[in-house]
């Protein structure tokens, strides 16, 4: 609108050609649509970004994962846009308009939560005393993972059985435990390694797809 009010008063004054005055107004029409398209964009990124700084959602240093795609630690929360460095070490810059959704893996604590699945030819049991032995391990040895809270139960433990209905794979168990943040993916690592070591010790099979196969005798009589 500023272009156009300025080009109908230079109109006025005889500045402006007015054999041009189409061509003048529909090129300020096109860069107002434009700018005003550019300024809509811009504006909500300077919104997001100033709630994002706001509400103190992701700081620098803080390992994170944008709209479920980009993820790695933070290098720059700026007005118009946040960077984050890759686990290849790629900066990645992100217009903060476009952040739909943010996990934030750096907030003091968090739980790990490791599924397996073992055959179900394997005794329950064995399978449930294994596991235990497992938390053991990493309660014992790992200590600097585990976060002491009177609102959380420390250390790892075993959750149970949670599924059965895969039978082409086995029987899926769960172990839980709550740790600081900032230890979160070595305990998922260590906790995996464990759960292998203690199984191949205890010679518990690991479940993986199967398929049966029905074979029948070539038998002339089959059907009499």
């Amino acid at each position: 609108m500023l272009v156009l009010s300025v080009i109908l008063i230079l109109k006025e004054f005889d500045i402006v050609d007015a054999t041009h005055f189409g061509s003048l107004v529909t090129g300020a029409s096109i860069v107002g649509v434009v700018a005003g398209v550019a300024s809509q964009s811009i504006l909500k990124d300077i919104f997001n970004g100033f709630f994002i700084l706001f509400e103190r959602q992701i700081q620098v240093g803080d390992f994170i994962v944008i709209n479920n795609e980009y993820r790695g630690v933070v290098e720059e929360i700026g007005i118009r846009s946040t960077s984050i460095r890759d686990w290849d070490l790629k900066r990645i810059t992100i217009p903060n308009g476009n952040i739909n959704s943010v996990k934030n893996y750096s907030k003091t604590v968090m739980r790990v939560v490791v599924h397996v699945r073992v055959s179900y030819e394997e005794n329950p049991k064995k399978v449930m005393d294994s596991l235990e032995e497992v938390c053991k391990i990493m309660n014992e040895n790992f200590k600097e993972y585990i976060h002491i809270s009177s609102n959380h139960r420390a250390g790892f433990k075993v959750y149970g059985i949670t599924d059965i209905e895969k039978i082409s794979i086995g029987v899926k168990y769960t172990i839980t435990g709550v740790v600081k943040s900032e230890r979160y993916f070595s305990a998922l690592r260590d906790t995996k390694l464990q759960i292998l070591l203690v199984f191949r010790k205890n010679n518990i099979k690991i479940g993986y797809p199967t398929n049966i196969n029905i074979l029948y005798k070539d038998d002339d009589n089959i059907f009499d």
